[in-house]
């Protein structure tokens, strides 16, 4: 950049190194309003839940965490991985990205698949309950380990013990795929960042269409196009992002969209009941703007997003995907057989009301205890290689990679 007097300034950069605090936190958002979704979803009728009813739209659209989460999880990959395997991917460079996927990801799963199919089995001998949908015979458990359970299916229910595994199986889909798919982004790196951004919102938009024009967002093989549409979107946007110059200009005007596109976020969900359509899914629309302008600043909401209460709720988030429905089980069937637990008396209202919360101590003793050892032990070499465009540094500091996969 030329100063006033000629002189060449260098632009105004991100600090490396870290992650981006603001993104951490907004994964904590998604993780909250998915967990805060299947509560209001599956929780037995409660009269203390009649004053959330204004909520109800909020708590009904829930299920987008997920394609919020896909969209920040290809804009981490991207960031992390384009410049050191884009060029070509080598067996190593391959092998090794597979190997700190699976270091995340697959200690921490196999965890919850065990204590959950567990509880299953004593859930089905001890108190009596038999499911016609979840099944656990040898072929099913195998597609669990292996977390291909939902490949092969137009639909994601009942794909498991755990539930909520199928977007985990889904995010492992795009792992798979990803070496190829960075030889494509190496290659779109260069492009401009309003055509890098434009891309970005045409590869969501045709989950957000068949949203508007259904009346649904739940159709054979949804899952799929909203994995492809939003992972390539956030790592379109990664692309986008690293071509945008820090200053301050900028950095005012990802400001301001922060705001403006959570607030439309809302204003989509709940123009949706209010029309009492399941038109929500418009809003994924809004998910790559948010993202970007989060990467680009540290003011605006990416100030609360980034406090020490919310990046710490980022780094559990994945952890407390898996184990949230899991509690929330253990506790209902505790209600269902405990009769000092039902009704309208103390102990019962007092677990009611406790019971949103006690997930978040389960994930992060998960996440401590299992996730982060893990991950530390079993993971590969980190890859470098110099980063180039005016936005580098804003790659360099995506460096904290994490899994994010989450979903209804």
């Amino acid at each position: 950049m030329i100063g006033r007097r000629g002189q060449w300034v260098a632009e105004p950069q991100r600090p490396s190194g870290g992650d981006i605090r603001g993104l951490t936190g907004l994964r904590a958002v998604a993780a909250l309003w998915v967990v805060a979704h299947h509560f209001w979803l599956f929780s037995p009728e409660s009269p203390w839940l009649r004053p959330l009813q204004p909520l109800w739209p909020l708590l009904e659209a829930g299920w987008l965490g997920v394609d919020l989460f896909f969209v920040l999880s290809g804009f981490v990959l991207t960031h992390n991985y384009v410049s050191v395997m884009g060029s070509r991917a080598t067996a190593r460079a391959t092998a090794g990205f597979y190997r700190a996927r699976l270091s995340r990801i697959w200690p921490t799963w196999m965890v919850v698949l065990t204590a959950a199919t567990a509880g299953l089995v004593v859930k089905q001998l001890a108190v009596g309950m038999e499911s016609t949908e979840t099944r656990l015979d040898a072929v099913t458990m195998l597609r669990q380990v292996f977390l291909v359970q939902v490949w092969d299916r137009p639909d994601y229910a009942a794909t498991g013990p755990v539930g909520p595994g199928w977007s985990l199986s889904a995010e492992w889909l795009a792992y798979v795929v990803f070496p190829a798919l960075v030889l494509v982004l190496h290659r779109l790196r260069r492009l401009r960042p309003v055509v890098l951004g434009a891309l970005a919102l045409v590869a969501v938009t045709p989950f957000a269409y068949g949203c508007l024009a259904m009346g649904a967002h739940d159709w054979r093989w949804s899952w799929l196009l909203r994995l492809a549409g939003c992972f390539l979107a956030g790592a379109l946007v990664a692309l986008c992002v690293a071509r945008v110059p820090l200053r301050p200009g900028a950095t005012r005007a990802a400001t301001r969209l922060t705001v403006v596109s959570s607030v439309l976020v809302l204003a989509v969900v709940w123009w949706a009941d209010a029309i009492g359509r399941d038109h929500a899914g418009v809003a994924v629309l809004l998910f790559p703007v948010l993202v970007a302008s989060l990467a680009l600043t540290d003011g605006g909401l990416a100030r609360p997003l980034s406090t020490p209460a919310m990046v710490l709720g980022g780094r559990i988030s994945f952890a407390l995907y898996l184990v949230h429905m899991g509690v929330f089980e253990a506790v209902w069937t505790l209600m269902d057989i405990a009769p000092s637990l039902q009704g309208g008396s103390v102990p019962a209202v007092t677990l009611q009301l406790a019971l949103p919360l006690l997930p978040l101590p389960a994930a992060w003793a998960l996440w401590r205890f299992v996730e982060e050892p893990a991950r530390l032990r079993l993971r590969a070499p980190r890859p470098t290689a110099p980063a180039t465009g005016p936005g580098s540094a804003v790659c360099a500091a995506a460096g904290a990679e994490a899994p994010v996969a989450v979903g209804r």
